[in-house]
């Protein structure tokens, strides 16, 4: 597979109290969504996909780390422990940095992309270390880049309000409910896929809207 071909695909995921109400389907819905990606890896040889998992709710949590879609474990309820708040922006600005360290050599060079998609069902109530104008900074500043994407997935809330207080193209914003989690899952699954589809024509995804 070819390094330059690499999307890098880093997952966002709150952990917050709030989702207890639906924690089976969200962990259920995890599950589905990396064998997905397996399989969209199996369909797409030339295109190498690495994925990271964040957990966050006072404070953000790196379940793995940039593996091969391959080698995607499945996550057990000892992985998805519900606490906390919602420490949105401590997450994204932590996923950023961490990204930027660990594929920043590789994305001057155009080697790869990018993805980075976010899943909460709650605002903004627990960040200590970023604030939004840091963070909604960023993002327009990556993402003019070509090299990175972010998609905002809000349960139960405003999603585009939310969205767009961090600088988010509303393309890239989907609203959702926890009741059907595990239909969203899928539907960001596709728009991974479509992603890819997209940078092998040689486009930028354009969000949502194209699938």
């Amino acid at each position: 597979m070819n390094k330059q071909n690499a999307t890098h695909y880093h997952i966002v995921l709150d952990k917050s109290g709030s989702m207890q109400s639906h924690y089976k389907e969200t962990l259920e819905g995890l599950n589905e969504k990396l064998h997905s990606i397996k399989a969209i890896q199996e369909r797409n040889l030339d295109q190498p996909i690495y994925v990271s998992l964040t957990l966050f709710s006072d404070s953000p949590e790196l379940v793995f780390e940039n593996l091969p879609a391959a080698e995607l474990p499945v996550l057990t309820e000892q992985d998805y422990v519900l606490d906390g708040m919602t420490g949105l922006l401590d997450a994204i600005g932590t996923v950023i940095n961490r990204m930027k360290y660990v594929v920043g050599r590789d994305l001057k060079e155009k080697n790869g992309t990018v993805m980075i998609v976010i899943f909460t069902d709650g605002g903004e109530n627990a960040s200590r270390m970023f604030k939004f104008p840091e963070i909604s900074s960023s993002i327009k500043e990556l993402e003019a880049t070509g090299n990175w994407n972010f998609a905002f997935i809000g349960a139960d809330i405003d999603a585009w309000g939310a969205a767009s207080r961090l600088n988010m193209q509303q393309s890239r914003v989907y609203s959702s409910q926890k009741a059907n989690i595990k239909d969203t899952m899928h539907f960001a699954a596709d728009a991974l896929e479509n992603s890819i589809h997209q940078k092998r024509s040689g486009k930028n995804w354009e969000g949502f809207g194209e699938l």
